[in-house]
């Protein structure tokens, strides 16, 4: 009997909250296309990988209930007893029941009229993680039925021809611990030292020499690979009839530390205010002009350096925007078309979608923390930086609200007890790194879990709790005379993209502050903006009147803008005689080897952008012009937005196990599997058996779980992407992936259109 067998015999005996809790510990069970009835949730339950998924979830003690189940089990006690897994893990039985019944619940093991059933997917051979090497059994079924009777012999066994015998008795005796240890001291002193050595936890080694006795007697076998080893049971025999396993069912203690719940709210909204304005910020300069990648497509840390000095924010802050802008889809890489012969391959780039219309903040946050939270998973491996950030906020949420836990060592030792089995060598990087990230998103603030933490943990408060962090921006800015203007607080991401255009970001933290200058008006002005349009909007912001030397300062720098054109004609200089004098003899702009053709003409040797960029240098406010003398502003995208992103929908959160469990004991525990060749014939009489090379492909493929296209006449003419088809009758079962849903279709209204393809279901 299979695995999937065994399980689907056990769930059908489950009651609904039974089964409820057995999808909501594993589910992985529960992805699209839903399970239709039992028979595929047990295929799902014993997969390789819904079983690994399952046990890097499992907390120490489960994990060595576990390890000391399948220990007796490669020691041949099928099912284990309730009785020897406590005395191995020395312990009392209430204990190991109450863990099994946790690994019931899970679908790993589950309790039997005699003991302890393990599905065969866990059953183990090799136990290095204990001390221990194989069960004896395997290393005797490599040997021949000679070298078997003369290890029998050596043993004092009865001689006989036959090898199952031969094994059946050999095997007796080396489970015998007693007689084992009778043995062993019968052996020469110094082997025992070096099987003693051994059997305390280096169960195979290379090369021994004083182990004649050992081989000719069992402790030790040869292997395929060149190494010794010391079967399982000797090993166990030599520890002595006391020897247990590790169990520790306590988790390691830890001290919290109050550090205040109002506090550590206003750092996780002035975080979460700060991530907007930065990702903001990153989307801006990318729209403006596309961020370089290396040639990999990988993020360099000299774009990481750059961005950090544009935007005023810190290398691991805008790393961590760009990474979740670009998984998000805010940012997109282009591929850069192949170079002609003889030229350089320009690096790809990452530009804003500009079918993607950008979100509300309080969306755009969400956005930003469910990317963080639940990424894409990687192909073919296991993402364990998400499982460790989702265990660390799961940990520090235990604690009450402004409780926390700032000793990371104590943090790591707590998250490696509650998931020893995370594949990850460097546990206590990976959850420095989950709160490093977790502080900048302000899902955790000052070692403890924020509201925004504790609301991802079930998303029923996302929507609310994100909203009013966002909300907690400020609109408003203090102007000084001094040209400064400073928020104290978080600016909104308005107030924050205005500023930033029009002065230079010094400091932030508790308050952020910028400074006027009239580089940093030149700078709003090049991009289109006028002195009545720009008082208007910093007006609009100011808690109060705008100060004198501010209004001049943009009253100054709107009258000297365009004092100098450059053109697009052999990069032309157009202004004032007095001025393009002064241009003319000033020994800054010497290398652009400016010429008087007429007294309002200069003529450049250079192109008009590094004309343009030389004069803004030198102190100068030029403009641009194109040869019809029609100001050059800033590239921006015209096209409207057509994609919106939104929250999730009712029908697109997360199953409800308890949902699912009532559906699926309601309908029958297994169907009738789709048989090779089966939906062809079945749609060639719908065809008047004649079915076209093209419509043949398409039941195939159906029949092979690729989606198609097709249309279907019912009462009203629809065009379906269907997959995962079950026959029943003249009725077609299906997963409409569309709907997110089961379609059952009448086979004669379905028309496979030649036209029709197959679907990716990526």
């Amino acid at each position: 009997m299979t695995t999937a067998d065994e399980l689907l015999g056990r769930l059908a005996g489950l009651d609904k909250d039974a089964l409820a809790k057995v999808l909501a510990h594993r589910p992985d069970v529960l992805q699209e296309p839903w399970p239709r009835r039992l028979d595929v949730v047990a295929a799902r339950l014993s997969s390789a990988g819904s079983v690994d998924a399952a046990l890097v979830g499992l907390p120490m003690p489960l994990v060595q209930v576990v390890r000391a189940v399948q220990l007796l089990y490669a020691l041949g006690r099928r099912p284990a007893s309730v009785g020897e897994v406590a005395r191995l893990l020395g312990t009392d039985t209430g204990t190991i029941e109450s863990s099994v019944d946790e690994l019931a619940e899970r679908a790993l093991l589950w309790p039997s009229h005699d003991g302890i059933t393990l599905p065969e997917l866990l059953h183990r051979t090799g136990f290095h993680a204990e001390g221990l090497g194989q069960p004896v059994a395997n290393l005797l079924g490599e040997l021949g039925t000679t070298r078997l009777a003369k290890l029998a012999r050596a043993l004092g066994l009865p001689d006989t021809a036959r090898k199952p015998e031969l094994l059946l008795g050999l095997v007796r005796f080396f489970r015998d611990g007693e007689s084992v240890r009778e043995l062993f001291a019968t052996a020469p002193e110094e082997t025992r030292k070096l099987l003693l050595d051994m059997a305390d936890g280096v169960p195979e080694v290379e090369g021994l020499a004083p182990a004649g006795w050992a081989f000719d007697h069992g402790f030790l076998f040869g292997t395929y690979f060149g190494t010794v080893a010391m079967p399982i049971e000797v090993s166990l025999a030599l520890r002595g009839p006391d020897h247990q396993l590790p169990f520790t069912p306590v988790e390691p203690e830890y001290a919290v530390t109050h550090t205040g719940a109002d506090a550590a709210e206003a750092a996780s909204s002035a975080a979460a205010l700060r991530l907007l304005d930065r990702v903001s910020a990153i989307l801006d300069l990318a729209a403006a002009e596309p961020l370089p990648l290396l040639k990999d497509g990988t993020i360099g840390a000299r774009l990481i350096k750059k961005v950090a000095k544009d935007t005023g924010g810190t290398p691991a802050e805008i790393e961590l925007a760009i990474d979740l802008a670009v998984q998000a889809g805010l940012l997109l890489a282009d591929e850069p078309p192949p170079p002609r012969r003889g030229q350089k391959a320009p690096p790809p780039t990452l530009a804003p979608d500009p079918d993607l219309a950008r979100p509300a903040p309080g969306l755009l946050y969400r956005l930003l923390l469910t990317t963080w939270w639940d990424p894409e998973p990687p192909e073919f491996e296991t993402d364990v930086e998400a499982l460790v950030r989702r265990l660390v906020v799961r940990l520090l949420a235990r604690l009450g609200p402004g409780d926390a836990i700032t000793d990371t060592a104590a943090l790591t030792r707590l998250a490696g007890w509650h998931a020893p089995m995370l594949p990850t060598d460097d546990l206590a990087g990976r959850v420095g790194d989950a709160l490093s990230e977790g502080e900048l998103l302000g899902v955790v603030a000052h070692g403890a879990a924020t509201a925004a933490g504790r609301a991802l943990l079930t998303s029923e408060r996302l929507v609310e709790v994100t909203d009013e962090l966002v909300s907690r921006a400020r609109t408003t800015a203090l102007f000084g005379t001094d040209l400064t203007a400073i928020v104290p607080g978080s600016p909104d991401a308005r107030l924050a993209a205005l500023l930033d255009r029009v002065a230079d970001r010094e400091t932030q933290g508790t308050a952020t502050s910028w400074r006027f200058s009239p580089a940093s008006v030149r700078r709003a002005f090049d991009q289109g903006a006028t002195a009545a349009e720009l008082l208007e909007d910093l007006a609009a912001i100011a808690a109060g009147e705008l100060p004198q030397p501010l209004v001049y300062l943009v009253n100054d720098v709107a009258r000297r803008h365009g004092e100098a054109q450059v053109i697009d004609v052999a990069s032309v200089v157009v202004g004032d005689p007095a001025v393009l004098a002064e241009l003319a003899a000033h020994r800054k702009l010497a290398k652009l080897g400016l010429r008087a053709v007429a007294p309002t003409v200069l003529t450049s040797a250079v192109d008009a952008l590094r004309t343009l960029e030389a004069l803004r240098e030198a102190g100068y406010a030029p403009t641009r012009h194109t040869a019809d003398g029609s100001i050059v502003l800033p590239a921006r995208d015209q096209a409207e937005p057509t994609v919106v992103v939104r929250d999730p929908e009712p029908g697109e959160l997360p199953p409800d196990p308890a949902a699912h469990a009532e559906r699926l004991l309601a309908a029958p525990a297994s169907g009738p599997a789709l048989l090779r060749g089966q939906l062809a014939r079945a749609m060639s009489d719908r065809y008047s058996g004649r079915l076209t090379p093209k419509q043949q492909q398409l039941c195939w493929q159906l029949e092979a779980g690729l989606p198609v296209d097709v249309t279907y006449r019912g009462d009203d003419t629809e065009h379906l992407v269907i997959a995962y088809p079950e026959l029943d009758g003249d009725v077609l079962d299906v997963w409409s992936l569309e709907e997110r849903a089961y379609r059952r279709l009448e086979l004669a209204r379905i028309e496979l259109a030649q036209a029709s393809t197959a679907v990716s279901l990526a």
